[in-house]
């Protein structure tokens, strides 16, 4: 099984304005934005890769050498598009949604049979089963968990004032660090 972004999310998991405000740059000064921007990125990389999770909606594909019992989706799982297979012929083939389950309560999501139904038959090859999904709270900064804002706002702050680095192994860094805790998934 493969799981992979097929692009990356459209805005960022902290709004641009939001960092401004922490750093104290007057919002109509773009001269950084486009390094801020660089960093929500990379910190929200390194916080989703911590926690197992996806904080904006982003395209995503599992690929899978044949079905499973259940298809293990990235977390928070926001919809289903398609699942796509090789039949059992050689021919490519679409599931109707009627024929399968996605549970994206559970975390992380899956996609089964729907009830009563099993998985057809796939050809006798490598990558044949295609689900496209999207994984995300959402689909703007407004929907990243407020523990993973503080952690990107936080961090940022931290990495944009080299100066005062000498300070940063204190308590409240500790606490900075742990504000992922409650998001992490484990299993799956």
């Amino acid at each position: 099984m493969t799981t992979r972004e097929i692009a990356p999310p459209a805005v960022l998991a902290v709004a641009l304005s939001d960092a401004k405000d922490v750093l104290r740059i007057e919002q109509d000064d773009t001269a950084f934005d486009a390094q801020l921007a660089i960093w929500i990125a990379g910190i929200t990389v390194e916080a989703e890769h911590t926690t197992g999770r996806k904080f904006v909606n982003r395209p995503m594909r599992v690929t899978l050498d044949q079905f499973s019992d259940a298809i293990c989706l990235s977390t928070p799982t926001f919809s289903v598009e398609s699942v796509k297979f090789i039949d059992a012929a050689g021919q490519p083939q679409t599931l109707a949604p009627v024929d399968y389950y996605a549970d994206k309560i559970t975390e992380p999501g899956y996609v089964i049979p729907a009830s009563g139904r099993a998985w057809p038959a796939t050809a006798p090859r490598v990558h044949v089963v295609d689900v496209d999904y999207t994984a995300g709270y959402g689909p703007d900064a407004t929907t990243t968990p407020p523990g993973a804002r503080l952690y990107i706002l936080a961090r940022l702050a931290e990495q944009w004032d080299p100066v005062t680095k000498e300070f940063k192994e204190t308590v409240r860094s500790n606490f900075i660090g742990r504000l992922l805790d409650g998001l992490r998934v484990y299993g799956g």
